[in-house]
């Protein structure tokens, strides 16, 4: 596909999302979730997150997890911010080779997105820790969800997997499988989401 081809499907699906807004309400949410699909494209047409995205908000359950103290924390304590909830293991190689990226990409967002990475290790949060320092992770909390409660409600199935939280605690888009978080593209895709 042509750059300009591209421009004018990203034109046309702007177009969608402010004519949704203005006079449809419902159909302003799928309007936005076919914009975010073609933002999910580079410029030769290869996915840039290759993003599972929501045609309209859906409310996750109410999801529990660990902080490092052994604090239960919930989705409702980030209600105001986008959250990305991050499943992962030590003992998952794509995993691992992905964390330095999400630790980059925490890093760039800084206080626009919070990044939770829930570890599904059942040894917990000393063998994460272990794991960010032995990596130099510096900026991801350490966040344990030990008995897979967590991934359970929010029905993942397979791990690396990112669910993204709109601030208002919707689900807005699911990325399954690693990526390169840190790439630009990647990145810039992510501000999109988030915002």
């Amino acid at each position: 596909m042509t750059d300009k081809r591209m421009l004018g499907r990203l034109a046309a699906a702007a177009a969608a999302v402010i004519v949704g807004v203005a006079f449809h309400g419902g159909a302003a949410l799928a309007a936005d979730a076919e914009l975010l699909r073609s933002l999910d494209r580079h410029a030769d047409g290869t996915p840039v997150l290759n993003l599972v995205v929501a045609d309209g908000p859906m409310e996750p359950p109410p999801i529990s997890f660990t902080d490092e103290a052994g604090a239960e924390l919930s989705l409702a304590d980030y209600r105001g911010t986008p959250v990305a909830v991050h499943f992962w293991a030590t003992w998952c190689f794509p995993c691992r080779a992905e964390m330095p990226t999400m630790d980059a990409l925490q890093r760039e967002l800084g206080d626009d997105m919070i990044v939770l990475p829930l570890s599904l290790d059942r040894d917990g949060a000393a063998l994460v820790r272990a794991y960010y320092e032995d990596h130099d992770l510096t900026t991801l909390p350490v966040m344990i969800d030990e008995k897979m409660a967590a991934a359970r409600a929010l029905r993942v199935h397979g791990i690396p997997a990112t669910v993204f939280i709109d601030a208002e605690g919707a689900e807005v888009a699911r990325v399954l499988g690693d990526r390169d978080w840190s790439d630009p593209a990647v990145v810039n895709l992510v501000r999109h989401i988030v915002d």
